[in-house]
């Protein structure tokens, strides 16, 4: 059996000792709090449709562009870890592959966020006590597939369990909010906000800015070839998503 591993409880506060010890007493002070999370990279579908995760791989790894960066580093393409290709080519699908791709390259990460994110949610969330590499790769995925069945493993009840008071997520002005607005249909408590991100039609190097422009200008009845018909289409979309 490989030695246990223990995440360090001072991992993330100041190396020198006094401040450490002041740090300690303000996370101490705090620790126990309600998580208000005015940026949270979460998708509002988790929560309106409440599904399982389907498994390690599409939770960590298939979705995370940090992860995925590293790994182009070192030559492994993003097809290779299930990532969708723009031109709808061919990728991997096999979910244990591509988990065993990122516990063969995990070393690559320490010193890094996604480091510190993984190994916390390893151990934290799923009591995983060993490190993830190419030997532990299948068990930490059976471990982590089996609890994903679990219901206290579904989105609504982790935002439970994580203390979360409200968790603001980010959309498009062309979306139509859909999963919020079923999420205050439901009966569920939990606080889930929506924030207006307007990249996608303020900022012409984002992919599909023109394309962006006359879907805006079609749900809004503007004219969005003209700057007037333009901010009252922003300002209509902002009116929407502060309704919702």
């Amino acid at each position: 059996m490989p030695a246990p591993y223990a995440l360090h409880p001072d991992r993330l506060l100041p190396a020198d000792p006094g401040t450490r010890a002041i740090a300690r007493e303000l996370y101490a002070s705090v620790a126990g709090l309600p998580i208000v999370s005015p940026h949270g990279h979460t998708d509002p579908a988790w929560y309106a449709e409440n599904a399982a995760f389907p498994d390690p791989a599409s939770l960590f790894v298939i979705p995370d562009h940090y992860v995925h960066r590293m790994l182009y580093s070192q030559g492994i393409r993003p097809e290779r870890v299930g990532v969708p290709r723009l031109d709808g080519g061919p990728v991997e699908t096999d979910k244990r592959k591509i988990w065993r791709i990122l516990a063969e390259n995990f070393h690559l990460y320490r010193g890094t966020p996604s480091w510190i994110w993984l190994n916390h949610a390893f151990q934290t969330v799923f009591g995983i006590d060993e490190r993830l590499s190419a030997d532990s790769a299948d068990r930490i995925y059976d471990k982590i597939a089996a609890a994903l069945e679990r219901p206290e493993f579904r989105p609504r009840a982790l935002f439970e369990r994580f203390n979360i008071e409200v968790i603001s997520t980010t959309e498009s002005p062309l979306d139509d909010l859909r999963h919020h607005a079923a999420i205050r249909a439901s009966d569920w408590s939990g606080r889930v906000v929506t924030a207006f991100r307007p990249d996608p039609v303020v900022d012409p190097a984002f992919p599909g800015f023109t394309a962006n422009l006359d879907t805006l200008g079609r749900i809004t009845g503007e004219d969005t070839g003209s700057y007037a018909g333009y901010l009252s289409a922003l300002v209509k979309r902002r009116k929407y998503f502060v309704e919702v």
